[in-house]
């Protein structure tokens, strides 16, 4: 499996060739109308409940799209890493990293509270995935990070029974376990968000889609989420999602 900075650089190099393409597309076409380069590709943010299947659909919908996924580890790893962090900043131009640094300022400002280095650099690192675009992140708060902006922010619940069953039957657990493990863990991400987004993340409109995947299987769900990217103006096809359409 690669590591987290194979990962990275990966991503890093495929934004840098959507950049390249999309500017020799500019030029080659005088008729062309000028895009940011974050409207070729959407992001998709996930919250999910512990057991809700959420990270499988995750990387099912990464895999479809053929978009990055950045979970937990990764954005936990980038924001507390200040040199990794500082190459995921430079892959943007300096028009986009002068609006990067204005928009942390503003968010301190206006929504943050916590002052920490972490918040710092996870907001650093959610902002600049989503000026490139074309990535699946997982959890972080990503959802409120990017709130107001083109990111379209999913959460994943279901039935507390069947989730215990999911967490029995995927990684070994007891019923009295898996119960123990989804309060807890329930728990700590409303905590998180409580305390650096001063949100509840039960709160419905904290999300642009609340899927219960109670209800719908994990196919089921990226169908749903396609078509709300396309109801955004987004062309999304099966595979390899890219220009936004033209409204």
């Amino acid at each position: 499996m690669p590591n987290i900075h194979q990962i990275v650089n990966r991503q890093i190099n495929l934004w840098n060739a959507e950049r390249a393409a999309f500017e020799k597309h500019r030029q080659e076409e005088s008729s062309f109308e000028a895009e940011h380069l974050a409207d070729l590709k959407p992001v998709v943010t996930i919250s999910r409940e512990r057991g809700s299947r959420g990270k499988q659909l995750a990387k099912l919908l990464s895999r479809e799209l053929q978009y990055g996924l950045f979970d937990r580890q990764i954005i936990d790893y980038l924001s507390q890493q200040a040199s990794l962090r500082r190459h995921v900043v430079e892959s943007l131009d300096e028009q986009d990293r002068s609006y990067l640094e204005l928009w942390v300022e503003g968010m301190f400002s206006m929504q943050i509270t916590d002052h920490d280095d972490y918040i710092r650099g996870l907001i650093e690192v959610v902002k600049t995935t989503a000026l490139q675009g074309g990535v699946v992140i997982l959890g972080r708060g990503a959802n409120y990070i990017l709130s107001g902006t083109s990111a379209y922010r999913v959460r994943t619940v279901a039935p507390i029974d069947l989730r215990v069953r999911n967490l029995m039957d995927t990684e070994g657990m007891s019923e009295k376990q898996a119960r123990d493990e989804i309060k807890k863990v329930d728990q700590d991400r409303a905590q998180y968000v409580k305390r650096y987004f001063q949100r509840d993340i039960n709160d419905a409109t904290g999300y642009d889609l609340v899927i219960n995947l109670g209800s719908h299987t994990l196919d089921a769900a990226v169908k749903i989420i396609r078509s709300g990217l396309r109801a955004r103006g987004w062309a999304v096809e099966l595979i390899g999602g890219d220009k936004r359409g033209k409204r």
